[in-house]
């Protein structure tokens, strides 16, 4: 005979996605509120440096294009 024979197994139910996060520790709560505007303090880092650097690219193309437009003719 097996060991957990007779044992009744904690069966799943269905939880919806929100409540989920409502039966977790305050902590974890927090320590991922605090992740997540880590993040979001990082992607508006890189948001403005990608905007810096896609600025100075397209300004390096327009001095590029007025510099050999001036020099085409000779």
């Amino acid at each position: 005979m097996s060991p957990r024979c007779g044992v009744r197994r904690a069966r799943a139910t269905a939880v919806r996605p929100g409540t989920r996060l409502a039966r977790l520790p305050a902590t974890v709560l927090v320590t991922h509120r605090a992740a997540a505007h880590e993040a979001a303090r990082r992607s508006l880092w890189i948001r403005v440096l990608l905007y810096i650097a896609v600025t100075h690219l397209v300004l390096v193309f327009l001095a590029l294009v007025i510099y050999l437009g001036r020099h085409a003719g000779t």
